[in-house]
């Protein structure tokens, strides 16, 4: 009788401590296995889903972006000696700049097809939600493109229930929401892409914000003017404001898979933040060129091509408030 409740009570154990491997293991990846859960955390407090789509998120399509403040004054865009010629290219024509500034992306492209008729490859990178509002986003494509219906549905909604266009505020919570409930609804996997929404503020206050597939929303750069040390101004009075002393600001944001250029991203971001430019032509060359030399297709593998090689095509957009968003293939 002892011996058959001591051999019971063995079993049992033995089942508890099978259970609690088991629940161990599914809480991460444990000798060689790999976990599925998505809403149980493993002892370090990760959520290993999660992980693995951040990571799929930064294998995805290289996105360089640059972001110019407004209220340019005169003569600031000159060519500076002591800029690096690594990445200068383009003429050195005079054209104005939008008065409030504006967001330049670059995008390279898999090289489908030479139709001039075709501006992307399938899945739209850039799409434009509001005068003031647009996203790119990297990574699945798949989910990218899922994501910005998404991102349009919202902005139609709202628009149609208050009458005017979405907010910044709204649209990113709305989008970090929508990410966030996929990395804790049963049946479901995270989002594998992130997302760039760009922002056009008043008065040159632009702005370039990435959602996480995590649903974590990072302000990734935001240009605005500052007046320097050296001007004076009194109390109350405007008039002794030195107009001079205010400087534009730039902000560069670098996305995506970058191969064999990462170790040199920070290095090609201080290059775009102080070069100088006289005209949107050139900005339109250099983020070309930047992107020309980080092409790779949706795989990640990268193209044995040279830097500037003119058969890579590239989406090149300009987003600004006089013009909108314009968005043109590069392949020459």
């Amino acid at each position: 009788m002892n011996f058959s409740f001591i051999q019971r009570f063995i079993q049992c154990f033995i089942l508890i401590v099978q259970s609690t491997i088991i629940h161990a293991n599914s809480a991460g990846s444990y000798g060689g296995r790999h976990s599925y859960s998505l809403t149980t955390f493993d002892p370090s407090g990760n959520l290993d889903q999660v992980v693995r789509a951040i990571r799929a998120s930064t294998l995805g399509v290289p996105i360089v972006a640059l972001a110019l403040s407004g209220q340019t004054p005169e003569g600031e865009f000159t060519p500076s000696a002591s800029s690096s010629s690594q990445l200068t290219t383009g003429s050195r024509k005079r054209n104005a700049f939008p008065s409030n500034g504006g967001i330049y992306i670059s995008v390279p492209m898999r090289f489908l097809s030479t139709s001039p008729f075709l501006i992307d490859d399938g899945t739209p990178r850039i799409v434009p939600l509001t005068s003031s509002l647009c996203l790119v986003h990297t990574g699945v494509g798949a989910d990218g493109r899922a994501l910005s219906d998404i991102a349009v549905k919202l902005v139609m909604d709202f628009k149609y229930l208050y009458g005017e266009d979405m907010e910044l505020h709204e649209l990113l919570a709305g989008l970090s929401t929508k990410m966030q409930e996929m990395t804790m609804k049963a049946g479901s996997r995270p989002y594998g892409c992130a997302l760039l929404v760009c922002c056009l503020g008043e008065g040159g206050m632009n702005a370039m914000y990435r959602v996480d597939p995590s649903g974590a929303v990072v302000l990734t750069s935001s240009v605005h003017c500052k007046m320097s040390l050296d001007s004076t101004v009194e109390s109350g009075d405007e008039k002794n404001i030195n107009m001079s002393s205010i400087r534009s600001r730039r902000a560069v944001t670098l996305m995506g898979n970058w191969g064999a250029q990462a170790q040199n991203k920070d290095t090609i971001r201080q290059e775009l933040e102080k070069q100088a430019f006289e005209n949107e032509e050139q900005i339109q060359n250099l983020l070309v060129n930047v992107a020309r030399q980080t092409f790779s297709d949706e795989s990640g593998d990268f193209c044995e091509t040279k830097p500037n090689d003119k058969r890579v095509p590239v989406l090149f957009a300009a987003f600004t408030r006089e013009r909108g968003l314009e968005i043109k293939r590069i392949t020459t």
